[in-house]
């Protein structure tokens, strides 16, 4: 039997895998990889790290000489390179953007950092997010639409103590009030009447389009 029919068959099966596998114009979140490689006298801590989107999973190995830009960049590659992935993934230093890919859309992402040898380095060398585990941010609003100006909050989790920056249609927000768990801003003048992706950058992570809000008309008095 010829063995070109099988090379065509691996062909187009990993070109459908690299179709369209430019960067997308559409950012759906990021996270930041902190901390370091740790040792206790000459042993270096090893493990692995896991990236979870949408219930489908890529890990990598770490241990000496490894970086946070490293994983950034191994996770990265790992994402985009997997073709059963929703979504694309590119780093650029520590911080780890998603990107859409087609019409998919993250409805669930984690990445934990789990140590080999626990007892000897009990917290994570690599923290993500803040943390061992990094968990897409889920928001709600407390009213999904409203007029311009009105007030609106963000419930949610994990946005820190220190206010960052939110947007509703790309436009940045006046923020009202910012604790770990609740943000109060203000909806912009000049959008028109639609609907919009609510963004959130915290310190160590952002979102697009974890919630939506409608912009209606200005209230009117008769």
């Amino acid at each position: 039997m010829s063995r070109k029919p099988r090379r065509i068959i691996l062909l187009l099966s990993v070109f459908a895998c690299l179709v369209g596998r430019g960067v997308a114009a559409t950012a759906l979140g990021s996270v930041t990889i902190g901390g370091g490689e740790q040792s206790s006298g000459s042993t270096y801590d090893t493990g692995t790290v896991t990236a979870t989107i949408n219930g489908i999973s890529v890990s990598l190995t770490y241990g000496q000489f490894t970086t946070p830009a490293g994983i950034a960049s191994a996770l990265g590659a790992l994402i985009t390179n997997n073709c059963n992935m929703p979504i694309y993934a590119q780093a650029n230093g520590t911080t780890l953007t998603f990107y859409q890919k087609g019409g998919n859309t993250m409805t669930s992402a984690s990445i934990t950092s789990v140590s080999n040898n626990p007892s000897l380095f009990p917290s994570n060398s690599f923290q993500v997010g803040g943390g061992g585990a990094w968990l897409l941010a889920q928001i709600s609003l407390s009213l999904p639409e409203g007029p311009p100006q009105m007030g609106v909050t963000i419930t949610g989790g994990d946005f820190g103590a220190a206010a960052g920056r939110v947007t509703i249609g790309g436009i940045p927000v006046t923020i009202l009030s910012w604790s770990p768990n609740s943000i109060t801003v203000q909806v912009p003048n000049g959008l028109a009447v639609g609907l919009y992706d609510v963004g959130v950058t915290t310190a160590t992570w952002a979102i697009n389009g974890g919630a939506k809000f409608q912009v209606d008309n200005p209230f009117a008095c008769n």
